[in-house]
């Protein structure tokens, strides 16, 4: 079982998944979303210095994460992603025992999260790494949108919602927890000041 070699295959697949079936909706569960997921995945596995095969599994669940949005409702999206992860590396005789840990990945992204393993604690942080960097101000913004695209609805108080979400959230990794923390916060303080000014 050549790993390396499934790997470059699934992420082929995947790309190539978004690319015939991202709906105009998807403003943030998208390919850049999933692309930058597996790169902070990478980015923390690497600091644990991870054998080849967690790697791969951990890998695997970020490219897969999030396909569900393309063939599934909102709510059931992470089911939906196993099952295509599934069937995809059943077609490349990757071993159950493999497939399951990354379902296992996939799964646990789904809010609230709880990690019971390294890998599952990297895919959660990777999946939310923009909590704490500056790019959440961006990504926020487009959440809501795709929200009110596929829901058909306003959110009126997405800020009290998104306030809420960074205070109840936390990093597992004591990695992201040193270097993401203190962005977390200052989002947390971009938040507060949107509701201050809106209520004045």
């Amino acid at each position: 079982m050549d790993l390396i070699l499934t790997a470059q295959i699934t992420e082929k697949y995947v790309v190539d998944l978004y690319e015939r079936l991202t709906p105009s909706s998807l403003l943030y569960h998208n390919l850049s979303h999933t692309q930058k997921v597996v790169a902070h995945a990478t980015e923390i596995a690497t600091y644990y210095q991870l054998d080849e095969q967690t790697l791969f599994i951990i890998k695997a669940a970020a490219w897969f994460h999030d396909t569900g949005h393309l063939v599934a409702e909102m709510a059931v999206h992470e089911a939906a992603s196993v099952n295509l992860m599934r069937t995809f590396m059943e077609t490349q005789q990757i071993s159950d025992t493999l497939i399951d840990e990354i379902s296992r990945c996939i799964m646990v992204t789904r809010f609230p999260s709880h990690p019971q393993t390294l890998p599952e604690s990297i895919i959660c942080d990777a999946d939310t790494y923009h909590f704490g960097t500056s790019e959440f101000k961006i990504t926020d913004d487009l959440v809501r949108e795709e929200f009110q695209l596929r829901l058909c609805r306003q959110f009126p108080d997405w800020y009290e919602g998104a306030l809420g979400l960074l205070k109840s959230h936390h990093f597992f990794t004591t990695y992201c927890q040193k270097k993401l923390d203190s962005g977390k916060f200052n989002n947390i303080l971009y938040i507060e000041k949107k509701l201050e000014n809106r209520s004045v």
